[in-house]
């Protein structure tokens, strides 16, 4: 089957996109394909989307058709998903819940509706993310448990305790060590652009020329569109994709917004894996894969036990397609399998998703393997720093700096009446983390997020990341009272070199029980390295919907914002 990858909706800058099969298949047609293919998702959720557009009357009727049937539980599964997603189509979920048993038809869907809608305490939790997300989101005021109207998500003993070493004692710790690299200096930024750009258009992936965009806070800003073409042969599945995206490149110069731009791409087009029987292809080292559980492929091999990722729905022992990848041990780099789905973006593979939608975290390019990995594991953190910390006007503040480019730039935007203020969301890890806001005059409340061992480079990151004009219009006044803090005092870990600056940051993790994992996705005709950073046990999505589960270190924070623990 032929897909292609289309724009469907922007929130907060961020597209949501949907793979369409490119013939125009009818209903019956879509069934057929899916009787044959349940768990092809792309087709499962243009379905849905087909089955959500029908009358009430009609979906009705279609359960009177399959009922009793037992070769029609994929429609079932279905039409049950529908009247949980589509409000109009609520009134008849009962309809379907006599005909079918629903913990039955979970296995007849590749996606996680049935099966959080069949967690018994996933109501609560739902009650609990529209309370947490009004903060996160809106900045609404927390209200306290009793408030609140609801039972406590976790009982105390079940909160996570702190971490046991911090980032600044890392370093301090690796530098009396005298275990440190030398500082060492980047290569040209020049010279990276122009090999990306050589190499990129090489390969013919560029639709148009860079230009120009000011949809951003930065005072340099560019956009590149791009093609990728995938195809996924492989188990029962003989599909392909294509896909029309556009990265983005942001700085405080126009090379430097280039360089970012064009090593997005190189990341982006990495990101995207075609599968065939001899495994992942065109990449410079083998990746083949393999089927099988969790503990069928944990017999003979090191793999990664998905129960110790942060799912929204427990691993149930499913089968499911795997991959090699590299596991730091805390002395040394071991090989470990990892499923394929965690890995490449638009991943549609033979078997049931893990992730109700996997987002781009972890995903890095570099120069060096090295600045890949380091990138990858920076991204992480700040989205698990996004996942777990409230908003707390306590912990907000205004910036100036002693820069004079910087400096130009802060009077520039509020010459502009663009009032931008940002909360410390540095985790109890210790590495610096910063969100930026720019509060519009309806309310929007537009921010970007920048996550470093360097204070200044993880503000100014979330600075240049706000998706808001500039020039445009003015904002709201941020709120009165914040503190002013200089940019050249917030805290600076950096170590001056790549290597240290990794060495700092696995040696945080794995001090306290995180253990990072890299895949090499570094394509053959590119040559540019390029890696997914995971580290199970960190929160992978910030994004709050009915699929969340609220992490328990979320919950132990607003508990301690609130005085209650």
């Amino acid at each position: 089957m032929r897909y292609q990858l289309k724009l469907m909706d922007t929130l907060s800058g961020t597209g949501c996109f949907a793979a369409l099969p490119e013939p125009n298949l009818s209903f019956s047609e879509v069934l057929n394909h899916l009787e044959k293919y349940p768990y092809d998702e792309f087709m499962h959720r243009h379905m849905l989307d087909m089955l959500g557009k029908h009358r009430t009357r009609k979906i009705e009727k279609l359960i009177t058709e399959i009922k009793g049937d037992p070769d029609k539980k994929v429609l079932a599964a279905l039409i049950y998903e529908a009247c949980l997603t589509y409000p109009k189509l609520a009134p008849i979920k009962e309809q379907i819940e006599k005909e079918f048993d629903a913990h039955d038809l979970k296995k007849f869907s590749p996606t996680l509706h049935l099966r959080s809608h069949l967690l018994t305490d996933q109501s609560l939790h739902n009650k609990w993310t529209l309370i947490l997300s009004a903060n996160m989101e809106e900045h609404a005021e927390l209200p306290a448990p009793d408030e609140a109207g609801l039972p406590l998500l976790y009982k105390t003993e079940e909160l996570p305790a702190k971490v046991s070493i911090d980032a600044g004692a890392v370093r301090s710790s690796l530098e009396k060590e005298g275990k440190l690299p030398p500082a060492k200096e980047r290569a040209s930024i020049v010279e990276v652009t122009a090999h990306a750009m050589k190499q990129l258009e090489a390969i013919d992936v560029f639709l148009g020329p860079q230009m120009r965009q000011k949809g951003c806070l930065s005072p340099a800003a560019v956009l590149q569109h791009w093609q990728v073409k995938t195809r996924t042969d492989i188990g029962s599945f003989s599909n392909s994709l294509d896909a029309i995206q556009t990265s983005y490149g942001r700085g405080f110069s126009l090379i430097n917004a280039q360089v970012s731009c064009a090593m997005e791409v190189v990341e982006r087009v990495s990101s995207y894996g075609s599968i065939g029987k001899a495994g992942v292809l065109n990449r410079i080292n083998p990746s083949p894969v393999v089927k099988g559980t969790y503990d069928e492929v944990a017999k003979d091999n090191e793999a990664l036990d998905p129960s110790t990722l942060s799912l929204e729905y427990p691993y149930e022992g499913q089968s499911l397609w795997w991959m090699e990848a590299e596991r730091f041990n805390g002395t040394e780099y071991e090989k470990i399998l990892i499923p394929v789905q965690h890995v490449f973006l638009f991943c549609n593979l033979d078997e049931q998703n893990l992730f109700s939608g996997l987002s781009s975290t972890g995903l890095a390019s570099g120069n060096t393997f090295a600045e890949a990995k380091l990138s990858g594991l920076l991204e992480v953190l700040e989205r698990d720093s996004d996942s777990t910390i409230p908003f707390d006007k306590e912990k907000c503040f205004r910036i100036e700096s002693d820069n004079a480019e910087i400096n130009k730039h802060l009077n520039d935007l509020k010459d502009s009446g663009i009032q931008v203020w940002f909360q410390d969301m540095t985790s109890e890890l210790g590495v610096p983390c910063y969100r930026a806001f720019a509060v519009g005059k309806h309310g929007d409340i537009n921010k970007g997020g920048g996550c470093n061992l360097d204070g200044k480079r993880a503000l100014l990151s979330a600075l240049t990341e706000v998706p808001y004009p500039f020039p445009g219009p003015a904002t709201m006044d941020y709120p009165e009272g914040l503190p002013v803090r200089k940019l050249e005092d917030l805290p600076d870990l950096s170590t001056g070199s790549t290597q240290g600056d990794v060495m700092v940051l696995e040696t945080l993790l794995t001090k306290n029980d995180y253990y990072p994992i890299y895949v090499d996705l570094t394509r053959k005709d590119l040559g540019i390295p390029v890696t997914r950073a995971i580290v199970p046990g960190l929160e992978i999505v910030s994004d709050m919907d009915k699929f969340s589960r609220v992490s328990p270190r979320l919950y132990r924070n607003y508990l301690e914002l609130k005085n209650l623990l």
